[in-house]
């Protein structure tokens, strides 16, 4: 027998990300450069393409349905396994405390989709007509779709449990296997945990329960950031109770045989996959690093899942780890404007890192690519052209690109390991016929300016190291000890240094840190080790830097760590934390290049005249570019 419900509509043509952009206690949305900001999801009818961004948006709908602040339906362009996860997650492990607050989610394609947008209608009636199947009135329009959390299981696996934990993750595995209608399962070789941050009790609860009954990963599996730093948070004034409940998962996780590893940027550990490795990772950057950059193949997992696939040692054979599925879907053409911006950086060898601040570029490029792959996988062109592109810049980039993209993977001509011969480039772009899209300077010049929200000169707080800081590995540095050669083979890099770069710009000049700026630093465990070994660590606590483990800046969101004051500015050079910053802390979030950060931190404001940098400056002619940037040359 159907059974009907119906509900008021919000509308959106631009996927949300849940985590960072909803607020789980609330149903508000919180990010402010969406559409829908300031909006409530509570009890209403969501159509949006797709989620974005953060992998732990699966949390945010945990903490929804448990908090009865879910919406009753969301409507999709596209399936989106991270906000179903959070709802299988639910309905697996709390089934009987909310079970009347777990929402309809469908995914109706493009067609349909548009033809929502196009009438608006304030309110939409939903019938049920059986287990899996709906029917969506649309004023006289009816269209039929899938309950995505109702599908029959289309797995057959032989896989044998032998726990109650591993039963419940195969479980929640073959539910999300049947979005995809996969039949098969694949085993990976490690997993990458983002569900360990504390955003409320269910994400607590769950993996107690998960230890409880047995739970123990199968796989090397190493651990996100979480919600403070597990040693010094009273020293950092966190409050206990956060403390308490984000070590106690951190802990929990531990329990589970997972790696005390406590990074945001797993991909710099010696342990990082290889290419063509199947993986099972969460954390956004990551996932599009791993994918991108490696060559490493790894879907956009959910928090929640991440665990599961540790637990059972295998994901759906599905999405990107499918060799036809990692062509890309869209050219995305960055040529001419990279030969227009910047006509002679070829001249500068230190790419990454110049008084033009010119290191911003690619957190901000990487915002808009993301935003304009609307869903595919993009190939990028035009990066070629620079003299070189760090893995930094692309650590800068891929943070960015996850953010505003859905895709867990993108390509860049020449530069990313599945697209550097012109002879698979050509076929890359000849097969996306005429999804084509070309970025110009004022897609870039709007990029930077959402990401530079704030209109305060004045610095509180300079924020660095989201996603975590990176070490270098010098060649003469190996040579002159011993010991640092043995501790350092495993994990050889040979770009450019944040933390080296971090110590230059402090010596840049005799100024001291001003008095009124505090300066913090995030980074993993490893990274800091091996930078004390090479003598940055003392450089940057002399200077005044603070240095934090096992966290990061989208998980620090209260004062004493941020300025108590609403109406502070905290400054960054990360597209990540721009992006989500005010919605989550609520302070002026200003933007700018590692340069930027350190001149503030030592003069107490932003010194740029303008809200762009100079490389981007809308008044700048082709002159203009070319005789500043040979003065720094």
């Amino acid at each position: 027998m159907s059974s009907i419900m119906k509900g008021d509509v919000l509308y959106s043509s631009v996927g949300i990300s849940f985590w960072g952009g909803i607020d789980p206690l609330t149903g508000n949305v919180i990010d402010t450069t969406h559409p829908l900001h300031g909006e409530c999801i509570s009890n209403k009818i969501l159509v949006i393409p797709s989620g974005r961004g953060s992998c732990t948006g699966s949390q945010v709908m945990l903490e929804l349905i448990l908090n009865g602040k879910a919406p009753r339906a969301i409507i999709l362009r596209d399936p989106d396994s991270i906000l179903c996860t959070g709802a299988i997650i639910a309905e697996e492990f709390f089934h009987d405390e909310c079970k009347e607050n777990i929402p309809i989610i469908s995914a109706i394609g493009e067609d349909n989709f548009t033809k929502l947008l196009d009438d608006k209608y304030d309110s939409l009636s939903i019938e049920v007509l059986c287990e899996e199947d709906i029917c969506i009135h649309n004023g006289e329009d009816e269209i039929l779709a899938k309950d995505l959390l109702k599908l029959k299981n289309t797995v057959g696996t032989q896989h044998v449990t032998t726990s109650k934990a591993e039963e419940l993750a195969l479980q929640t595995i073959k539910r999300v296997a049947s979005i995809s209608n996969t039949k098969d399962m694949i085993p990976i070789s490690s997993a990458h945990i983002d569900a360990v941050t504390y955003i409320g009790q269910g994400g607590l609860r769950f993996v107690k329960k998960l230890v409880e009954l047995g739970g123990k990963v199968k796989v090397n599996t190493t651990l996100n950031s979480q919600s403070c730093d597990r040693r010094r948070w009273k020293e950092l004034g966190v409050d206990e109770s956060l403390a308490h409940n984000a070590n106690s998962i951190g802990d929990s996780y531990l329990d589970l045989g997972c790696e005390l590893s406590f990074t945001c940027a797993p991909y710099l550990l010696a342990s990082k996959p290889k290419k063509g490795d199947n993986i099972c990772w969460g954390e956004s950057n990551a996932v599009v690093y791993s994918n991108s950059v490696i060559g490493a193949r790894t879907e956009k997992y959910a928090d929640y899942f991440d665990i599961c696939a540790a637990i059972c040692g295998v994901v759906p054979n599905t999405g990107v780890h499918i060799e036809e599925n990692r062509a890309p879907t869209i050219v995305i053409d960055a040529t001419t404007l990279i030969q227009n911006l910047l006509p002679s950086i070829k001249a500068n060898n230190d790419l990454s890192y110049d008084k033009q601040g010119f290191d911003s570029f690619f957190p901000t490029i990487g915002w808009i690519c993301g935003y304009l792959s609307n869903g595919g996988i993009p190939l990028i062109l035009g990066f070629d052209q620079l003299p070189a592109v760090s893995n930094d810049n692309l650590k800068a980039f891929c943070s960015s690109y996850g953010t505003t993209g859905s895709s867990p993977l993108f390509h860049m001509a020449q530069i990313t390991p599945e697209a550097m011969d012109n002879i698979t480039v050509n076929t890359m772009i000849d097969n996306c016929d005429d999804k084509y899209v070309e970025v110009t300077k004022e897609d870039l010049c709007n990029a930077y300016e959402t990401l530079d929200s704030g209109n305060e000169n004045d610095i509180s707080l300079v924020a660095l190291g989201n996603p975590h800081l990176r070490y270098v590995i010098i060649f003469h540095h190996m040579q002159s000890s011993p010991s640092l050669r043995f501790k350092l083979t495993s994990s050889i890099s040979f770009s450019v240094d944040e933390l080296a770069k971090l110590s230059e710009l402090i010596e840049y000049d005799d100024r001291p840190k001003h008095e009124s700026v505090k300066v913090m630093a995030t980074l993993g465990r490893h990274v800091q080790s091996i930078g004390n070994d090479l003598g940055y660590i003392q450089k940057l606590e002399s200077f005044g830097v603070e240095l934090v483990n096992d966290t990061c800046w989208c998980m620090l969101l209260d004062p004493p760590i941020i300025p108590s004051n609403p109406n502070s500015t905290i400054l960054t050079n990360s597209g990540k934390y721009s992006h989500y910053g005010p919605g989550l802390n609520n302070r002026n979030m200003r933007f700018g290049s590692m340069y930027d950060c350190i001149s503030a931190a030592k003069s107490g404001k932003l010194s740029s005249g303008s809200s762009l940098p100079q490389w981007l400056r809308r008044s700048f002619s082709t002159h203009q570019i070319i005789r500043t940037i040979k003065t720094i040359i």
